[in-house]
């Protein structure tokens, strides 16, 4: 049987924080399909795997999978050409600035526990398990694997 290396080896991740302009809102939510929509085509058209998510009201949090040299950009700008085209709301939605960080495979099981537990940082939820809008449901993971780093 042959033993591979730590997906980490093979690819680079990133750690991505988006915003909207507007900080009360909660159009991630209201919007949700067509938030998963834009990310899906960006995956479909850049090759960028979305490994975990976590969205909430007015932010959202991606951890990305690429291959080794290359950078989510390209998809990170369809997601929010897309979004913004189609949410009806008119206007600038997203902030400018957005977090781009790349994770080190050494960090990256420190950084899904810090993404998944988004929503309790937040207040929105007690437990990890109960906030709908994030890979821990995809994932069937145990709360540990959420629990706040």
């Amino acid at each position: 049987m042959t033993d591979f290396p730590a997906s980490g080896r093979f690819f680079t991740h990133f750690f991505v924080t988006m915003r909207l302009a507007d900080a009360t809102s909660d159009l991630f939510v209201r919007r949700m399909a067509l938030l998963r929509d834009c990310v899906a085509l960006a995956q479909r058209r850049t090759g960028v795997e979305v490994d975990s998510a976590a969205v909430l009201p007015a932010e959202m949090h991606l951890l990305c999978r690429l291959m080794p040299g290359e950078h989510p950009g390209a998809a990170l700008r369809a997601i929010r050409a897309g979004f913004a085209r189609h949410a009806g709301e008119g206007g600038a939605i997203w902030d400018r600035e957005m977090t781009v960080v790349e994770v080190p495979a050494a960090a990256l099981a420190a950084r899904r526990r810090f993404l998944l537990s988004a929503p309790v940082r937040a207040g929105l939820v007690r437990d990890a398990g109960d906030w709908p809008y994030s890979s821990l449901h995809r994932r069937g993971a145990p709360q540990a694997e959420a629990a706040p780093a």
